[in-house]
């Protein structure tokens, strides 16, 4: 009832901190309840509640000592709590996966990953994890490396420089003032452009949207000039004479 109506008073403002810690505390509460109602019991009927408490203490301490791991992934989950470097309803990578964290129990975390599997991970493992919270982001590094041919000029890749930082110039949900184009490197097969610029949105879908526009006006103005990585296969006649040379893609095709 009263961590209900905390929820509710808190849910306009921190609706994800009240739903990360009011579901703790509420089991924290509902276990202390528990006990006192259990001694409250027990000295109604008679039994003297000291020597109870003090053979709960030396129980509870056995208890404890049995069950380290569970008392370290409660003291982890209170660590979340408290760091608060995710909350319930954010995205997060951690480790090497990525997904939705749906609750922060006891014990352990549940988070719902992108093709919908529900990973609980203890919380002392957790906790003790480099935690990285993507829906704090407050824009998407793009950073695509665009390889154009050997035999491309030095005035076409400044013209494809000045055109790709035009784009990213003239579109609205490019960051202005962040973005770079520059040329990067000179490549075995290729001449290497390095793109920088952030897309202010943090969303997922949304990013995926604008940065597929990008590359797309991106690869209408390279043209045909985009470079693959080519081998030789050279024929020899019987003499050992070469009889012709075939350029392949790496790729096979």
């Amino acid at each position: 009832m009263i961590t209900d109506r905390t929820r509710f008073v808190l849910a306009a403002d921190h609706g994800g901190l009240s739903s990360s810690i009011l579901p703790l505390v509420n089991k924290v509460i509902k276990i202390v309840i528990l006990v006192l109602a259990v001694t409250a019991i027990l000295s109604s009927l008679g039994y003297n509640t000291t020597i109870v408490l003090a053979g709960v203490g030396v129980g509870g301490l056995a208890v404890a000592l049995a069950a380290q791991k569970t008392v370290k992934n409660l003291f982890g989950g209170v660590a979340v709590i408290s760091d608060r470097p995710v909350l319930v309803g954010d995205r997060c990578r951690f480790g090497e996966r990525t997904g939705t964290v749906e609750d922060i129990g006891l014990r352990s975390t549940r988070i719902r990953t992108p093709d919908r599997t529900l990973v609980t991970v203890p919380n002392a493992q957790f906790s003790s994890m480099t935690l990285e919270n993507l829906s704090r982001r407050d824009k998407i590094w793009f950073h695509p490396r665009l390889s154009v041919t050997r035999e491309t000029s030095l005035a076409q890749v400044r013209q494809l420089l000045d055109s790709i930082s035009h784009l990213l110039d003239s579109n609205p949900k490019v960051d202005s003032g962040t973005q770079s184009v520059r040329f990067a490197a000179v490549g075995t097969y290729s001449l290497d452009i390095d793109v920088f610029a952030y897309i202010l949105t943090s969303d997922d879908d949304e990013f995926s949207r604008a940065q597929q526009e990008l590359l797309l006006r991106i690869l209408e103005a390279a043209g045909t000039r985009l470079a693959l990585p080519t081998q030789a296969s050279i024929n020899y006649n019987a003499d050992g004479a070469g009889a012709g040379t075939e350029i392949l893609p790496t790729d096979g095709r």
